[in-house]
């Protein structure tokens, strides 16, 4: 029968559908394309021609062409193109001797092929060698240690951190989160080898199904393995540590929020070197004239009876309250509290800090009396009684502020001088009298008048009457001044009454409305003491000020309330009631403080100054703070865990001789297995689905049972691979392992039937 021509199959161009693949055999495979590729199309064809099946009848003797290394040929470990060791230089160089292509010419081609062949030469003889490699315990153990150190590291540098200003919060954040990770990253890593090492332990004592080794060899990155439960089953210790390597990285998480802020009080210095403060003895010597001395805005404005100061006997003289005084002591008024610089915190405290400071100093500061109610009678003489006060009469308030008052203006003027020529009155300027607050009100008690009572159809509740007045002191205060978060603070902790500004009385003069002072000894004049004078006239201004709020009256006629005075305008009326507040009193004491706290908002007052005094520095800021627990909960786990599973490991290296890996390599070395390389037909491209039969086989890494293993030097030498259950045995430890006897043996008997063959061949070739 005539032999077949060569093949198509084995051309550039891909098998076509319709082309039915024709039977493969593991241990026969035919050429490989790309080995085969370089050789020319006559020994191509020969080669392919001896490989072919032949068909019925066909007693054609095919073989390669004598001498010829051709990749894939039974001759030699065929599958790796490889040659008997003793014979392989020999054949390597043969030629044929009826044709130009040799064997050197084919090796000559840049296929890496000769690199391979001289390193199975090289290796032809090795053997297994039990040594454990330092790098992998190493390695294992030094993971542990970066990551505890990491972990000690971040415990120091929250430590540091601990009771600290929260400056730089997102910078520091990332460094603790650096930290944890590198913690998590090093404890993963040394779980991890561990883990691989007692793989090949469990693998060796135990057969397993090729699905339960295939979670083993990636739970640790395909976390849907522990959905086998054959693998478990089988391998508890090494599915813990799995688990664990995936449940470590927890601890990244749970660390960084050991760090956390919190509010806390910090104490400075006890000194404040520039507070504000008032020093009304600074008005004594203020003088409007003096420019390149000036102070400030005065409390008052004055007239003079000189403008130049030259004339003889001249003075200045109390007009009314500055505009400036006006405008603090109003805005007081309104507010309800003192008015506060921008600034004043920053000014009396520093920077960012609270503090608490106590002042002192001598002022005008209303004296106040109750002289009348319903407990007692008017027992004083008042300019009125309770009887014009609810529930007798009509006015929920009334007031008398100005009897006695200083009279303006003096004489007519003009641009601050008299009009008039001297002399002037013995009267102008003189502060004869400061008058008295004469205040009555009424309280709604809020309880109903008995049925029957004449004033319960236009009062309903009973209505409590009350009177009293207040005097114009000289008066010594302290204040406490709190600063906190810029929000200013003034508690009255002291104040005593030293004697009336103008120590005199008044008694009218008939009905004409006026009133005579006495004694006159206690007149303040400008001319006498123009110092004494300017202090009493500023006191007197921020009197003038208090008073025209105080002035007038409110009433109710039943229907509505009418008002006739511009207390309704400040806080000492209950808006929702139209009623004064019930503590008017104090509450006039205190509208009058108020506006002398307010002073200290205005740097340009003459009585505005700056003092150094002992004070309590606190500010309230975020911290860091650190909770160790939080942090070393998650890291003592960890590290613990990850300790005993390097022990595992060490363990596991020592029991298996070796350290391994679960890297391409290792897996290539340890699965050359002609059984597994029958069972894998059909499935060598390693895609999904992978069959599920192959998939129940078990495997075991251990010993290749063979009938009759090769003796060499140190005695039997044996093969360790992946094997099905029955031709496996367990490895022993510092046993003589080392490759196939069974393809070293076929590779020998091919090579020596070829040899045997090459005259028959040599014939062949020439009939061809």
């Amino acid at each position: 029968m005539a032999a077949r021509g060569p093949r198509s199959s084995y051309s550039s161009r891909s098998v076509s559908p319709e082309t039915s693949p024709e039977h493969y055999d593991p241990f026969n495979p035919g050429p490989d394309r790309i080995h085969m590729s370089p050789l020319s199309p006559e020994l191509r064809g020969n080669y392919d021609n001896f490989h072919r099946t032949p068909s019925p009848g066909d007693t054609t003797l095919r073989a390669p062409p004598a001498g010829s290394y051709l990749p894939g040929s039974r001759g030699g470990d065929t599958r790796y193109g490889i040659l008997p060791h003793n014979e392989s230089q020999e054949a390597l160089h043969r030629t044929a001797p009826d044709s130009t292509h040799t064997v050197s010419s084919y090796s000559n081609h840049k296929t890496g092929d000769l690199d391979a062949q001289a390193l199975a030469e090289r290796r032809a003889g090795e053997l297994a060698q039990w040594k454990i490699h330092w790098a992998t315990p190493l390695t294992m153990i030094a993971l542990l240690l970066l990551g505890a150190a990491g972990a000690v590291g971040h415990h120091v540098f929250y430590r540091r951190l601990d009771g600290q200003e929260a400056k730089h919060q997102l910078e520091m954040i990332r460094w603790g989160t650096a930290l944890a990770f590198f913690v998590k990253s090093t404890m993963v890593g040394s779980v991890v080898m561990s883990y691989r090492q007692r793989v090949w332990y469990t693998v060796r004592k135990r057969a397993l199904t090729i699905k339960a080794i295939d979670g083993f060899f990636s739970a640790t990155e395909d976390f849907t393995q522990f959905w086998n439960w054959e693998m478990i089953r089988n391998g508890k210790l090494a599915a813990f540590m799995a688990l664990c390597g995936w449940l470590i990285p927890i601890a990244s998480v749970l660390a960084p929020g050991a760090l956390t802020q919190e509010l806390q009080s910090k104490y400075g210095d006890n000194h404040c070197p520039s507070v504000a403060a008032l020093n009304f003895t600074r008005e004594e010597t203020f003088n409007f004239r003096n420019k390149q001395n000036f102070l400030g805005s005065s409390l008052t404005f004055l007239n003079t009876t000189d403008i130049k100061a030259e004339k003889e006997g001249w003075f200045d003289y109390y007009d009314q309250p500055s505009k400036l005084a006006r405008r603090l002591a109003i805005t007081s008024a309104y507010l309800g509290k003192p008015a506060t610089h921008p600034n004043a915190s920053v000014n009396a405290c520093g920077q960012g800090w609270n503090c608490t400071y106590v002042i002192e100093f001598k002022g005008p500061g209303y004296k106040c009396d109750e002289i009348a109610n319903n407990s007692f009678p008017l027992n004083e003489a008042a300019p009125f009684n309770l009887s014009i006060i609810a529930p007798q009469g009509d006015n929920l308030y009334y007031s008398e502020v100005g009897r006695g008052d200083y009279k303006s203006p003096q004489i007519d003027s003009k641009d601050g001088m008299p009009i008039q020529d001297p002399p002037y009155p013995d009267s102008l300027g003189v502060f004869e009298s400061e008058p008295i607050l004469w205040v009555g009100y009424a309280t709604n008690t809020t309880i109903p008048y008995e049925k029957g009572s004449p004033q319960a159809e236009k009062w309903v509740n009973r209505q409590e009457p009350k009177m009293f007045k207040c005097t114009l002191y000289h008066t010594v205060y302290a204040f406490r001044m709190s600063y906190n978060d810029s929000l200013q603070a003034a508690t009255r902790i002291r104040r005593d009454f030293l004697k009336p500004i103008v120590d005199t009385t008044i008694t009218p003069v008939g009905d004409t409305g006026e009133y005579v002072a006495a004694p006159a000894e206690n007149f303040v004049r400008p001319g006498d003491d123009a110092e004494q004078y300017k202090l009493v006239a500023s006191y007197h201004a921020l009197g003038v000020i208090l008073r025209n709020f105080l002035r007038g009256s409110i009433a109710y006629t039943g229907n509505y309330y009418v008002t006739h005075s511009d207390l309704s305008e400040t806080m000492l009326i209950n808006p929702s009631t139209s009623y004064p507040v019930a503590n008017l009193m104090d509450r006039v004491q205190s509208l009058f403080e108020d506006m002398l706290i307010t002073l200290l908002s205005e740097p340009n007052m003459v009585v505005y100054e700056r003092q150094e005094v002992e004070c309590r520095k606190h500010r309230t800021i975020a911290v860091y703070a650190y909770v160790p627990e939080a942090l070393w909960i998650g890291y003592a786990a960890a590290v613990a865990v990850t300790l005993v599973f390097v022990l595992i490991g060490l363990f596991s290296i020592y029991q298996n001789g070796v350290a391994s890996d679960t890297q391409f390599s290792r897996i290539m070395v340890t699965t050359r297995n002609p059984t597994i390389d029958r069972l894998s037909v059909g499935a060598c491209l390693g895609g999904d689905p992978f069959p599920k039969e192959l998939t129940r086989t078990k495997l075991r890494f251990g010993v290749l049972l063979e009938d009759d293993p090769r003796e060499g030097p140190l005695g039997k030498i044996e093969h360790c691979c992946f094997g099905v259950a029955g031709e496996t045995k367990e490895i022993v430890k510092h046993g003589t392992y080392a490759g196939l006897k069974k393809w070293r043996e076929k590779a020998q008997e091919e090579a020596k039937e070829v040899e045997e063959k090459e005259p028959l061949l040599e014939k062949h070739g020439k009939e061809l």
